[in-house]
């Protein structure tokens, strides 16, 4: 077969090494991931709870991010206090406040909780309406790229996913020893080379930088601060350094796990497109 063929092209193969790569890392991180947005959304429906007169009253489930009221106000028409793009609370006609009282509060902590600034959480990945009782729904708002919407949880989520919201959410620079918002950091080399590897028109690598995405992605699940203590993290290290021995061989299976991974990229941005093509639904 043709694929088989290929196989036999040693960059090919180590294209496909790192694509692996890519998969395993998803493996180690996804379990961390899971839990710390977990104790993360403990953290934030604890501290509603202990703000909020009158009690709030959870779970929610009514509330749409498109008609949402903040619990915080414009400082004037068009200023947002927490320096958001476009935020909800700059476009007050048509908007409500929760009537449980509580996601207007986690809408001010998501925005509060993002790294960038100006904060830019991608609302269109998430479904306001989970937000008081689903933390994964919480988490997507800080994958920054279309494509995650109908994902329910981190194993369910990519690995450039999961970097997405390891960067971009400061609860989690906590359990990072890498400073993951400084220049040229680990976190976003890592995330660089998904796109290195998928992107590429010729579907090869040398086997020098095939090995040099495997070694950074291994010190990725070996941040010293909790990764390194997580043994699913360590199980896929050993995973990542099998990748990397010479008597490696890839297996029809592995092809067909990559074209896979290239199909749901190919998805990611044709819905890309078309969010760019359509009218934009967030705070206008």
């Amino acid at each position: 077969m043709a694929h088989e063929i290929h196989l036999k092209n040693n960059k090919y193969r180590q294209w496909v090494k790192a694509g692996l790569g890519l998969g395993y890392l998803k493996e180690g991180l996804a379990p961390f991931c899971d839990d710390i947005g977990r104790q993360q959304h403990k953290d934030i429906i604890n501290q509603i709870q202990q703000a909020k007169t009158p009690q709030p009253n959870i779970p929610c489930g009514a509330c749409q991010i498109t008609t949402l009221q903040p619990d915080h106000v414009r400082v004037s028409k068009g200023i947002c206090p927490l320096k958001q793009d476009k935020c909800n609370c700059c476009f007050p006609n048509n908007k409500r406040p929760c009537s449980n009282n509580v996601c207007g509060a986690i809408y001010d902590s998501i925005i509060q909780y993002h790294a960038s600034m100006p904060p830019v959480p991608f609302w269109k990945n998430s479904d306001a309406q989970q937000w008081s009782t689903d933390p994964w729904n919480v988490c997507k708002c800080f994958i920054n790229a279309p494509g995650y919407k109908d994902k329910t949880s981190a194993v369910d989520t990519d690995c450039t996913g999961l970097l997405h919201v390891i960067i971009n959410n400061k609860y989690f620079h906590s359990h990072i020893g890498c400073n993951v918002t400084g220049p040229n950091n680990l976190f976003s080399k890592v995330r660089q080379y998904r796109n290195n590897i998928f992107h590429s028109s010729s579907m090869e690598l040398e086997e020098s930088e095939a090995n040099s995405y495997i070694d950074d992605m291994i010190a990725v699940l070996q941040d010293g601060k909790e990764l390194l203590q997580q043994p699913d993290a360590q199980i896929a290290v050993n995973k990542l350094q099998d990748l990397k021995k010479k008597d490696f061989i890839v297996t029809t299976e592995g092809f067909e796990d990559i074209l896979g991974q290239i199909k749901d990229e190919m998805s990611k941005v044709l819905k890309s497109t078309e969010n760019a093509a359509t009218k934009e639904e967030y705070g206008t």
